[in-house]
């Protein structure tokens, strides 16, 4: 009678703990959905960067993750001091993933920090190219021109040169040409120089260039550099650079 009193205590015991664990899991995910919620409320209303959303949301949310699982393994009766020993004695065994988890980590304090990149520019890395998506705890997450994503550690935008295609406003659009002999460059050029003028997206500071590079036996290649404020409209003032180069040398054909 006795010991089956004490094994429906047990029973109860072992209930509570179970019961207890599993608040603790609704508890910490309804957390990390808080803090989530919380951090787009705030930047919305300073207006802060995405990037600082991202790495303060992530940070938090993994903290949440470590103080979840440290109070579970004691709910179930597990010896944490224990566990961290023993960590600490084969931590040379996994001492290169944390070395890198720490490295990512820094690196993306220090993107954080530098403002060099944020989300929404466009970067090149490792000959990988695409727009900045999410700048998170341990990765930085791009989008390709193709839609894909990629996920780059941060440690790598601290080892090697990267570049930012739209940290800056001003953008040159290079276009370089062939100019048969037959054309009079210097009305050519002035003709060209006022049908940029004409143009609404190109700017006078820095001005238009028109200079020749080399002499080939078909004619002078001339490049045309102008300057323009919309990057991901770039490719496409190419284009109509270009045509307004076609419809200028049709014009000096007919004259």
């Amino acid at each position: 009678m006795y010991s089956h009193f004490l094994n429906i205590i047990n029973d109860l015991e072992s209930s509570k703990l179970y019961i207890y664990s599993f608040v603790l899991i609704i508890v910490s995910l309804s957390l990390i959905k808080l803090n989530s919620f919380t951090m787009n409320k705030i930047t919305k209303k300073f207006n802060l960067e995405l990037t600082v959303n991202y790495l303060i949301r992530d940070t938090i949310k993994y903290l949440i993750y470590i103080i979840t699982i440290t109070v579970e393994l004691e709910i179930l009766g597990v010896d944490v001091t224990g566990i961290v020993w023993s960590l600490g004695i084969i931590g040379m065994s996994i001492g290169f993933a944390g070395r890198d988890m720490i490295s990512n980590f820094i690196s993306g304090m220090f993107i954080l920090s530098d403002k060099t990149i944020k989300v929404g520019e466009v970067v090149e890395v490792d000959d990988v190219r695409g727009k900045v998506q999410k700048v998170g705890f341990r990765t930085t997450t791009l989008v390709t021109s193709d839609n894909s994503i990629i996920t780059i550690p941060n440690s790598v935008f601290s080892s090697n040169p990267y570049t930012n295609y739209t940290y800056l406003n001003e953008h040159r659009i290079d276009l370089d040409i062939l100019i048969p002999y037959k054309y009079d460059l210097i009305k050519w050029k002035d003709e060209l120089n006022s049908e940029i003028s004409d143009i609404t997206w190109v700017l006078n500071d820095p001005k238009p260039k028109i200079f020749a590079k080399e002499f080939g036996k078909e004619g002078i290649k001339i490049k045309v550099s102008v300057w323009a404020k919309d990057f991901f409209k770039v490719e496409d003032y190419r284009l109509i650079l270009a045509n307004e180069i076609r419809k200028l040398l049709k014009t000096l054909d007919n004259d």
